[in-house]
Formats: structure tokens, sequence, C-alpha cells
């Protein structure tokens, strides 16, 4: 299970206590995607290093992996730019998130629209107790049951 972190535009990052407490158990890899900024990598300093460049007034995705489906690597981490645990076989390495994406969200985004109803179904429909946070063009959704702390929203607490 990993955890997503969303921080809407006008709200502070979560503290560096809180962000060490989420990777000790979300420790297969790190990324983030923000309106202006997106890395991901192994390297949980790294990572740090980069997010320090997100200001208060981009909204800001933050994952942090425990891997369910593909390896343990940098191509799996999230975000992804075409693109919970889903039952959902892997497919050449991919995690079950990228391969859901790719081959149901970003098709319907493309035909109907990224606020359509057919594609918010579809979303809610997977999400069920998954959850997921999409960014396009810079406007985030969630879609899940999040905990919000501070203004910030996790997807769950179990680093608390």
């Amino acid at each position: 299970m990993c955890c997503i972190i969303y921080k809407p535009k006008g709200v502070q990052m979560p503290t560096l206590d809180t962000l060490n407490k989420v990777q000790r158990i979300n420790h297969h890899g790190y990324g983030f995607v923000s309106s202006k900024h997106r890395y991901k990598t192994m390297d949980y300093q790294k990572f740090l290093v980069h997010l320090s460049k997100v200001g208060i007034e981009e909204e800001c995705i933050i994952h942090m992996r425990w891997a369910t489906h593909g390896s343990k690597c940098r191509k799996n981490c999230h975000p992804f730019v075409e693109n919970g645990v889903l039952p959902i076989q892997s497919v050449n390495d991919m995690t079950d998130s990228e391969i859901f994406f790719r081959s149901q969200v970003y098709p319907l985004v493309m035909k109907y629209g990224y606020e359509s109803k057919v594609t918010e179904s579809v979303m809610m429909a997977a999400a069920g107790s998954s959850k997921f946070a999409m960014m396009y063009k810079g406007k985030v959704k969630l879609y899940g049951d999040y905990t919000k702390l501070n203004g910030v929203y996790y997807s769950n607490l179990r680093w608390l």
C-alpha cells in the first residue's frame, strides 16, 4: 500500500518529520508532480531536494511507493506521464495503476475530456477502496477516501 499525499495551492508542504514517517513504510520509490515540477527517484534524499523546489502556490501530488505490482525501480515510481492496488495482472513490468490509466483512463480523457461524466464514472467505479490522485493541466482530482490533516490530504495514515 502506497501513500498518496495531496498539497493544495496555498497550503504548506507536510513537515520533514511527517515525510520521514511516511517514507519508513513506503520506501520502494518516490515521486511528485506539481504545475511546474515533476520528479521520481529511488533515492529519498534526492526526492527531498527536488520536492523542496515546489512553491506554496503550486498544487502538488506526492507518491511514496510500497511495491505491489512491477519491480522496485525508478520506471515504476509514480507519477506516470500517461496514466492503489488494483486486481490487474502485471504486464511488461508495469504497475497496476499504470496499466489501468494507460488502457482505460487516458483513452476516455482523450475521447470525452477530463471532467466528463464517462471519465468520472470509470474513475469512481475503479477507485472502490483504492485511492487515486490525478493532475491534468494543473487541475487535481482525488478519487477515494482521503483524510485531511493541516490542509493536506493523505490516502492513508498507516505512518501515524
